[in-house]
């Protein structure tokens, strides 16, 4: 299994490590091999966002504070993986539009902490997909899948980037997302709904600004499934 990256943002030097080393622990006696990333300021851990799967962010910090950063964080794509840490239960409310895992108050309790890191990792998501293309097979990380179109009886993965043709049909390629995250929003196009930035009757936006065409068909069906997946 791969190393499980956490990052944990705090302004108290102090605090942050003692953090860090708990959060070590605990991985420790569950037999995870963990790898903390610490980060004084909410613009440092935004700058070397990529690759982490939970996120530690103290609220209450100089400068760019940790509701700021996971609203950053929030609009590209980050879900179930941010964990508030705060002095004072009145900021809990004022997070609530970016669905934080859980917060916890200072001091953090072990138990506290403890429980919450088991979330994160219960609800740990498979960060690889995997593709048959050429007579290969293509190890591809969900979160560059954009999203996959049926154009001419052939079958595109549009990544962050690039693109990869399929020697299959858009309806085996679906079998092999999961489907929490993945929904059609045409007969021809199957949407990483973590990249949706904007849905409307006949069309959505993608992050990156491209849209994509939504049918009669498939509106109901693809907007329960982003609001499901925004409530996660």
């Amino acid at each position: 299994m791969s190393v499980y990256r956490v990052a944990v943002c705090e302004d108290e030097a102090g605090a942050g490590e003692q953090l860090a080393e708990l959060c070590r622990d605990i991985f420790e006696t569950w037999g995870v091999e963990a790898e903390l990333s610490l980060f004084p300021t909410a613009d440092g851990l935004d700058a070397a966002w990529e690759g982490f799967e939970l996120y530690l962010l103290d609220i209450q910090m100089e400068g760019t504070d940790g509701l700021e950063l996971a609203r950053r964080l929030y609009e590209r794509g980050v879900r179930d993986r941010v964990v508030f840490i705060t002095g004072s239960a009145e900021y809990a409310l004022a997070g609530y539009s970016v669905h934080p895992l859980d917060y916890l108050l200072k001091p953090v309790d072990r138990e506290a902490l403890e429980q919450a890191l088991r979330r994160a990792w219960e609800r740990r998501r498979p960060r690889t997909l995997l593709f048959r293309t050429g007579g290969r097979t293509a190890a591809v990380p969900a979160e560059e899948v954009r999203y996959l179109e049926s154009r001419n009886h052939a079958v595109t993965v549009h990544l962050s980037g690039s693109e990869l043709p399929l020697a299959t049909s858009l309806m085996e390629a679906e079998r092999h997302t999961p489907s929490e995250d993945f929904a059609r929003c045409h007969k021809s196009y199957l949407v990483n709904l973590a990249w949706v930035a904007e849905m409307g009757r006949s069309e959505l936006r993608l992050r990156d600004g491209e849209r994509l065409p939504v049918s009669r068909a498939f509106y109901a069906p693809f907007q329960s499934a982003l609001v499901r997946y925004l409530n996660r």
